[in-house]
């Protein structure tokens, strides 16, 4: 079947009844949701629990993991199923990052990050970006400026880093998987001041495995146990729920 083309902004991602195995080892199963860019989520399960593998479908990333995965129901976007789109558009408009994400810059510097994100022909000057790259706690990291080894920079300025990359990249949903659960107080304190200004353009997906820290982030609260949904709504009715 051919594939259609799609526009590289949407508004909305939706599931309806999505599942993925492998083999007989269920990931996840019938998951319902409905997710507008300007929406901060908050997607909270334990290890294990199917949060990983159900945020890399949005990517079209569980395939590089588990050659054999197999999904049932779909996902849209803008009404689209993500299924039928090219697998590049669909990585234009999601951003993924995961912990792995931290460890892979520490073998790039600045420059090499921006050509491998954006290729060779990409313009990009430290100067013209100063002012973002200072907003996300990057700039006074850069002392060789674009030849900056990025195993020189802290944990938060790698963060702050990967942050400016996808605002540069202009995608419709960042997802940080977990991305943020070793930082301390204050540092997820500072980050999150940042993810909050982004999530008024884009949706921003934060899965976790401490909730305590980021339930009051959360427009919309996901919570998943064993490859299920156990609540998906209003954070503020899962707290006096519980």
């Amino acid at each position: 079947m051919r594939k259609r083309k799609t526009q590289s902004k949407i508004t909305n991602l939706t599931c309806e009844k999505f599942s993925a195995k492998v083999q007989d080892s269920v990931l996840f199963e019938n998951v319902n949701v409905s997710l507008n860019t300007g929406q901060f989520a908050v997607l909270y399960g334990p290890r294990g629990s199917g949060k990983s593998a159900f945020l890399r479908s949005f990517a079209l990333l569980n395939q590089e993991v588990y050659p054999n995965i197999e999904y049932a129901g779909n996902v849209y976007f803008d009404g689209q199923s993500i299924f039928q789109m090219d697998e590049k558009e669909v990585r234009q408009i999601v951003t993924y990052l995961d912990t792995n994400f931290l460890e892979s810059l520490d073998y790039l510097n600045f420059k090499e990050l921006i050509r491998l994100v954006f290729g060779s022909s990409y313009k990009f000057k430290i100067e013209d970006h100063a002012s973002e790259l200072d907003n996300f706690g990057v700039l006074k990291a850069l002392y060789k400026f674009e030849k900056t080894p990025l195993s020189s920079l802290y944990v938060l300025e790698k963060i702050g880093l990967l942050l400016f990359v996808s605002t540069l990249r202009q995608s419709s949903v960042l997802i940080l998987d977990c991305l943020l659960d070793h930082l301390d107080d204050e540092h997820v304190e500072s980050v999150t001041r940042v993810l909050k200004g982004l999530s008024e353009y884009k949706l921003i997906i934060l899965a976790t495995r401490t909730l305590k820290r980021f339930i009051g982030l959360g427009d919309v609260l996901i919570v998943m146990k064993n490859g299920q949904v156990k609540f998906y709504g209003d954070p503020k009715e899962y707290v006096l729920g519980v």
